[in-house]
């Protein structure tokens, strides 16, 4: 059984470990995009947690929102124009790996424009369908930076993997998802309103996560629980004896993972120009 955040840790060990990952970590450029997931994988790769901006769009039981992080910053712009006075390419939060080596606060635009095949952008998601879609939110028109970076793997030919937890299954097909979920079209939003874009790339849920660190077959049974087990998802894993303990070993590994304390914005002096919470 794991809670969210196990999950997310295992699913971020797994990336670490693909063969594109280390194929980019060593000769090429890996872009990480802040989120609570992927956290955990610039932890696995470069030994310690990142300081500043960790995540940037939040679901929180008041509704949609962004970390206090993120707000102060100002971004919340949209594609190809200047909106809070900040243009989406000059998005400044990416985790960058270039050749092994570490560094942040370079704009997306300048770092997509580096990227070619055999590069790696790593993205976390909002959703994920029975057949392995994969969708990701977005509050900025042009579907924010999602929309940039889907735009540049098409021309540029780099690989985008998903982590993304079984929490975070949906019954809808993701492109049925995407049509009905807009932001421009919604009269009530509790928070932000948001639109939901599909995204091409490989997922990675605890069930390949298990795959790939350990060649094990694990079987998602049940989802749910209580007392800071809600969101959880229980697995069954079978497989050759050595295989199933290997994996064990690294659930258990994994056991007891947590994130850092969130931070919201304080709805009373909050900017964001879309959010519906300021107009109640």
């Amino acid at each position: 059984m794991l809670t969210p955040s196990e999950s997310k840790k295992l699913i971020a060990k797994a990336i670490a470990a693909m063969e594109p990952v280390k194929k980019a970590r060593e000769k090429g450029l890996i872009i990480i995009h802040p989120s609570s997931t992927t956290l955990f994988l610039v932890e696995e790769l470069i030994g310690t947690r990142p300081q500043g901006v960790w995540v940037c769009g939040l679901v929180l039981p008041k509704g949609m929102c962004v970390s206090r992080e993120r707000q102060k910053f100002g971004f919340h712009g949209r594609l190809g124009s200047k909106e809070g006075g900040h243009d989406i390419g000059q998005f400044p939060f990416s985790w960058v790996l270039e050749k092994g080596v570490y560094r942040t606060g370079v704009s997306l635009a300048s770092l997509l424009d580096k990227m070619g095949k055999g590069d790696v952008y790593v993205k976390g998601a909002n959703a994920i369908d029975p057949e392995g879609k994969v969708g990701v939110l977005y509050a900025s028109s042009g579907a924010g930076t999602v929309g940039k970076i889907i735009a540049a793997s098409r021309e540029k030919g780099f690989t985008i993997l998903l982590p993304i937890g079984l929490e975070k299954l949906i019954p809808t097909p993701i492109a049925r998802a995407a049509k009905v979920a807009s932001r421009e079209r919604t009269d009530s939003a509790m928070g932000i309103p948001v639109g939901l874009i599909p995204v091409p790339g490989k997922a990675v849920t605890e069930v390949e996560a298990i795959d790939i660190l350990s060649g094990a077959q694990a079987v998602a049974v049940a989802a749910g629980g209580l007392g800071g087990a809600e969101g959880s998802v229980t697995l069954v894993i079978r497989g050759p004896k050595e295989r199933v303990t290997r994996a064990l070993q690294i659930v258990r590994d994994v056991k007891g993972a947590t994130l850092p304390e969130i931070f919201s914005t304080d709805c009373e002096t909050c900017s964001y120009p879309t959010c519906h919470l300021r107009r109640a």
